[in-house]
This record gives structure tokens, C-alpha cells and sequence, in this order.
């Protein structure tokens, strides 16, 4: 149970450090220069104008995320991989619903995209790291 708890965890930070990652690559292609981000109108207006290259990049690294986080999970506890990296893709899966529901601007292939590939990557990731 420790080992699981520990291998979600460890999926999780490497999630996360992708997504830090992403986003700085994503900051610097389409920097927000002075953007008040407690600004609701104004940040509605910058992610409204972005383009849809800017949420394909989003949507990469976000997927890649999920599958990076299932590979670690599945690699850390190998005997339980499945449990560990679908966990791992699940709860990775929750925090992307939950940045879209607090910047509720993204588009909506975007969100349907998400709801699509976050766990089959997960548990393609956990899959490969145990053959």
C-alpha cells in the first residue's frame, strides 16, 4: 500500500514537473507581458486571443504529462503498475479539470481532448515502463 501511495506520488511530481516545464515553453512563445492574472476580463481577453497553436502546445505537453506520470508510477511500484498509473492519469486528469473550471476559457476541443487522453496514456506509459 506504501509503495502505491509512493509510485502515485512520484507520478505525480514528474506530471507536474512537465506540465512547469510546458507552460515556461508556452510562456515564452506567447508571453503575457503585464497581465494582471486576478484581472478576470483581462485574462479572458489574452487566452481568447490566442491561438489554436498555443492550446495544441498545451494539450502536447499536457498529454505528455499524463503519460510521463504513468511511466514513473508503473516503474516504481511494478508489481501493482496498472492501479498505479491509471491513479496517477486519473488524478492528473482531476487537476487539469480543475485549471480548466478556474480559467474556464480554453476551448472545448481542448477539454474533450483531455477527458480522452489522460488515462489511456497513463496506463500506455505504465505499460511501457513494464515490459
Amino acid at each position: 500500500m506504501i509503495k502505491r501511495i509512493l509510485s502515485v506520488l512520484a507520478g505525480l511530481v514528474a506530471g507536474f514537473i512537465t506540465i512547469s516545464i510546458g507552460d515556461g515553453i508556452t510562456q515564452h512563445l506567447y508571453p503575457a507581458n503585464g497581465l494582471n492574472y486576478q484581472d478576470k476580463e483581462a485574462l479572458k481577453n489574452f487566452i481568447t486571443q490566442l491561438p489554436n497553436s498555443c492550446f495544441a502546445i498545451m494539450l502536447s505537453y499536457w498529454c505528455l504529462s499524463s503519460f510521463i506520470g504513468g511511466m514513473v508510477a508503473g516503474k516504481v511500484n511494478p508489481k501493482s503498475w496498472l492501479h498505479s498509473s491509471l491513479l496517477t492519469g486519473l488524478l492528473l486528469l482531476a487537476a487539469s479539470i480543475g485549471n480548466m473550471v478556474m480559467i474556464p476559457y480554453h476551448p472545448n476541443w481542448m477539454m474533450v481532448s483531455c477527458i480522452i487522453f489522460y488515462i489511456p496514456l497513463a496506463y500506455l506509459g505504465g505499460k511501457l515502463a513494464n515490459q
